[in-house]
């Protein structure tokens, strides 16, 4: 492993690794794109596709609350290994096997297994930067994450009626366990000893955690409804058919380029006002699209939201390292990323007031309260 200055790892090894882990397990969130077909094939019910989709995201949430350990135990290097299997086996089980449990078993435990520990070990390497690239290196290393799915997002519906799911299935399953083990031949290769020492430093303030809790479950909602509602809230809004289209588009290219610029901007502003920023300009956006509006207004809020979620995901695990220390990093970022699950589940919640078709849509402006609430967890951030 290549190092720096008084033997740490090599800083463009480091994001090189997380980012090559994160754009291979991120392609869990183009499973729509064939879930479909998987269903229906295997003899599963249909409409389960959804169903799978929501098992793979909790089952990512409950193995990164364990990550932290396990590195501290084994290593980024392993645990990258271990992803790879995962994720391999997940997706060629979910490819060859034509039982009605094989999306559940493949893409529900074993893909979603292999995301909570890529994506838990990419951002702790991210983490691992010096402070004033950290933000930087958290927003290529989640940038990455986003940017999986819009890459089969592109592919897909030109190969799936040429060659088939099954073999875009086996193909993708090769692809990215060969990902997954390249980020580990990059990663560091073992369990550091600072590592091992982290049960001896003083505990993290349960007010800090807390903070950053209601920062990143406040400051992902609204992106995570938006997101969840897109194409029927543009036609609530007036927007056309080809307009709507547009409209999610723009919504998945601000995430994208909202995450990877808010950490370079954070590197030279700060970590806490550019999240200051993220919030101002959701709250903004919100108010534009909750009432009908000129369609350049509609669009122009829909990109909004789309920059500021992604800064929100870009920011938060850079401010929780500047926060705890690099070594308490792992351990309660998977505490904070939890606040990100139950922030997602304000969308089947919101979904029909925010997709009436009467001209306004009272769910957004409910959303003013998890931004609220957010603003107050930055304000003790500040103050601590």
């Amino acid at each position: 492993m290549t190092r720096g200055p008084a033997g740490r790892p090599d800083t463009a090894r480091l994001v090189a690794a997380g980012a090559v882990a994160n754009l291979a397990v991120g392609t869990l969130f183009a499973w729509s794109l064939v879930a479909p077909r998987v269903v229906a094939d295997a003899g599963a019910p249909r409409g389960s596709g959804p169903a799978v989709f929501a098992l793979a995201l909790g089952v990512f949430t409950v193995v990164l609350l364990g990550v932290g350990r396990w590195l501290a135990r084994v290593g980024p290097r392993r645990l990258l290994a271990a992803a790879a299997l995962a994720a391999g086996s997940g997706i060629g089980v979910t490819a060859v096997v034509q039982r009605p449990e094989a999306p559940w078993l493949g893409v529900g435990l074993l893909f979603g297994a292999a995301n909570g520990l890529a994506y838990g070990v990419a951002v702790a390497l991210a983490a691992r930067v010096p402070a004033v690239r950290r933000g930087t290196a958290s927003g290529v290393v989640v940038g990455a994450y986003a940017a999986g799915p819009v890459l089969l997002g592109l592919l897909a519906p030109r190969v799936l009626p040429v060659v088939g799911w099954r073999t875009c299935l086996a193909v993708l399953a090769v692809l990215v366990a060969g990902l997954v083990g390249l980020a580990a031949a990059l990663a560091p290769g073992g369990a550091e000893g600072e590592q091992r020492r982290d049960r001896f430093e003083e505990p993290v303030p349960g007010t800090t955690v807390a903070a950053l809790w209601v920062l990143f479950a406040g400051g992902a909602a609204p992106g995570l409804v938006v997101f969840a509602t897109a194409a029927p809230l543009a036609s609530a809004t007036g927007l056309g058919p080809g307009a709507a289209g547009a409209a999610v588009s723009l919504l998945a290219a601000g995430n994208l380029a909202g995450r990877l610029g808010a950490g370079w901007w954070s590197d030279r502003a700060g970590r806490l006002p550019a999240l200051a920023t993220a919030l101002a300009a959701t709250a903004v956006a919100l108010a534009g699209l909750a009432v009908r509006a000129a369609p350049a207004v509609v669009l122009t809020g829909f990109l909004v939201v789309g920059l500021a979620y992604g800064g929100v995901s870009a920011l938060v695990p850079a401010a929780t390292a500047d926060r705890v220390g690099v070594r308490a990093f792992p351990a309660v970022y998977g505490r904070v990323f939890t606040a990100w699950g139950c922030a997602g589940l304000l969308a089947p919640l919101l979904a029909a007031s925010v997709t009436d078709a009467d001209g306004t849509q009272p769910g957004l402006l409910l959303l003013a309260v998890p931004l609220a609430l957010a603003a107050a967890a930055l304000s003790v951030l500040a103050r601590r």
